[in-house]
C-alpha cells in the first residue's frame, strides 16, 4: 500500500513538472509584476486623476469669460412714439454679450483648496510608491520561496542519493554477514523515508512556482535565477554586530524613516489636509468679493444687425450673517478632525518606531543565525565524511551512520532556512525604510559601521 501511495505522489509531481517552464530573472519578474498587478495600475490611474484635480483647483483662480446670445421674438411687435410718429419695431431682437467674472477674495477657500489638491498629488505619488514597495516585497518573498524550495529539493535529492549508496553498501555487508538483517532493514526504511521527503520537496517546489506564476500573471512556470547581491558581504558585517552597533544601526534607521517612511509621510500629508480643511471652515465667516464686468450688443429694433453697445462693471461683496450654526458646526467638526489626525499621527510614529526596532533586531539576529548555521553545517559535513569512512571499514555501527546522516540533513535545512530568513528580514527592513535598491541598504549598513568606528 505504501508503495502505491509513493507511486501516486510521483505521478502527480511528474505531472506538475511536465508543464511548460522557463527561466525568469528577478529583474524580469519585477517588470512583469508591475505590468500585471491591477492594484499598481489602479494607483497609477489615481495619480493621474490627482494631477488633473490639481489643474481643476488651479482653474478656480482664473477669470471666467462667457459669451451669450439671445434671440427674442415678440408678437405683436412693440411700437414706440417718436414725436408725432409711431414706429413699429421688429418682431425679433438679437442680443450678444460678453461676461467676465473674477473672484478677488473668498476667505482663503480657493487657495486652501489648491494646496489640498497639491497635497493630493503628493499622497497619490506616495501611494503609488508604497504599492510598488509592497508589490516588490511580496514578489521578493515569493521569488525567494521558489529559490528556497529549489535548494531544499537539491538537498532532498542529495539525501536520497546518499541513502541509495548506503543501502547498496549495507546490502554488500549483509551478504557478507557483517551486519544483521535488522540493520539492513533500517537502511531500507531510511531510503523509503528519503524518497517521501524528495517527493514532498518536489511538491513544495511546484507549489511555490505556481504561487509566483499567479502573482506575475504568466502562463509558464518560472525557474528563478539567483538574485544579484544576495551573497553580500554586508551579512558578514552584520553578524559581527554587538549591542552598541545594533543600537547605532537602529538609530540610523529611525532617522531615515522620519524622512523616507511612506506610511509616516502619508500620515503627515493627511494631517496637513485636515489642517487646511479647518482653515477652509474658518473662511466661511469671511466676506466674499467678486468683480464682474459685461459688454452687451443689442439691436435697436429697427435696423436688423445694427447693434448698440453697453458696458457694466460691478463689485459684489457678500458677508454671511445668519444662520451661522452650520458654519460654526462645520468649523468645530474640522477642528476635532484635526485633533484626531494629530493623535493618530503620534500613534503611527510610535508603531513604526517599534516595527523598525524589531526589524533591525530581526536582521541582526538572522545574520548571526546564518553564521552559526553555516559553522554547524561545516562541522556536521566533516563529521559525516569521517563516519562514512569508518562505516566502510566496519569501525562504527549502522545506527551511528544513520544518526549522523540525519544530523547532516537537519543542518542543511537549518542553514538554508536561516539564510532565506535573513533575506526576508532584509526585505522587510527595506520596505519599512522605503528603499527600492540595494545601494540604499548598503549605504545604511556602511554608515552605521563608519559611525561606530568613530566612537
Amino acid at each position: 500500500m505504501k508503495r502505491y501511495i509513493l507511486m501516486l505522489m510521483l505521478i502527480v509531481v511528474v505531472g506538475l513538472g511536465a508543464r511548460e517552464a522557463a527561466n525568469l530573472s528577478y529583474d524580469q519578474a519585477r517588470e512583469l509584476a508591475k505590468q500585471g498587478n491591477s492594484d499598481y495600475q489602479a494607483k497609477q490611474s489615481a495619480l493621474e486623476a490627482a494631477k488633473w484635480q490639481k489643474n481643476v483647483a488651479l482653474s478656480s483662480f482664473l477669470p471666467n469669460l462667457s459669451l451669450t446670445g439671445t434671440l427674442l421674438y415678440m408678437d405683436p411687435a412693440q411700437s414706440v412714439q417718436a414725436g408725432a410718429n409711431t414706429i413699429e419695431l421688429n418682431n425679433d431682437f438679437r442680443t450678444i454679450g460678453l461676461s467676465l467674472s473674477q473672484p478677488l477674495f473668498t476667505g482663503g477657500k480657493l487657495w486652501q483648496a489648491y494646496k489640498m489638491a497639491e497635497i493630493g498629488v503628493e499622497m497619490a505619488e506616495l501611494a503609488l510608491k508604497n504599492q510598488e514597495l509592497s508589490l516588490m516585497a511580496e514578489l521578493e518573498t515569493s521569488y525567494l520561496a521558489v529559490l528556497q524550495t529549489m535548494s531544499l529539493l537539491d538537498m532532498a535529492e542529495l539525501d536520497y542519493q546518499s541513502a541509495e549508496r548506503n543501502l547498496e553498501i549495507a546490502l554488500l555487508k549483509k551478504d557478507a554477514g557483517i551486519i544483521s538483517n535488522a540493520d539492513y532493514l533500517r537502511f531500507e526504511s531510511n531510503k523509503a523515508s528519503k524518497e517521501v521527503s524528495l517527493l514532498q520537496a518536489q511538491s513544495a517546489y511546484s507549489l511555490s512556482q505556481m504561487k509566483l506564476k499567479n502573482l506575475l500573471g504568466i502562463e509558464y512556470y518560472p525557474v528563478p535565477q539567483e538574485i544579484a547581491d544576495q551573497d553580500d558581504a554586508q551579512m558578514q558585517m552584520i553578524s559581527g554586530f554587538d549591542t552598541a552597533k545594533t543600537r547605532l544601526l537602529s538609530n540610523l534607521a529611525r532617522q531615515r524613516s522620519q524622512q523616507d517612511n511612506i506610511a509616516l509621510r502619508l500620515t503627515d500629508s493627511g494631517l496637513e489636509l485636515s489642517r487646511r480643511a479647518y482653515e477652509i471652515s474658518k473662511g466661511s465667516f469671511l466676506p466674499t468679493v467678486m468683480l464682474t464686468g459685461s459688454r452687451k450688443y443689442e439691436e435697436n429694433g429697427i435696423d436688423r444687425w445694427d447693434f448698440n453697445a453697453s458696458n457694466q462693471i460691478m463689485l459684489n461683496v457678500s458677508l454671511p450673517l445668519l444662520p451661522q450654526l452650520g458654519n460654526y458646526a462645520t468649523m468645530r467638526k474640522s477642528y476635532f478632525d484635526l485633533q484626531q489626525k494629530k493623535s493618530e499621527a503620534e500613534t503611527a510614529r510610535d508603531g513604526i518606531d517599534t516595527a523598525l526596532e524589531a526589524a533591525v533586531l530581526n536582521l541582526v539576529s538572522s545574520a548571526k543565525q546564518v553564521g552559526a548555521s553555516k559553522l554547524a553545517l561545516s562541522y556536521t559535513e566533516q563529521t559525516y565524511e569521517q563516519l562514512q569512512q569508518r562505516y566502510r571499514m566496519n569501525m562504527i555501527s549502522s545506527g551511528e551512520l544513520l544518526d549522523v546522516e540525519l544530523m547532516l540533513s537537519a543542518a542543511r535545512v537549518s542553514y538554508t532556512g536561516s539564510l532565506y530568513n535573513y533575506y526576508k528580514a532584509r526585505a522587510a527592513l527595506k520596505q519599512l525604510l522605503g528603499m527600492s535598491t540595494m545601494d540604499e541598504y548598503n549605504d545604511l549598513i556602511s554608515g552605521s559601521l563608519l559611525l561606530s568606528s568613530q566612537e
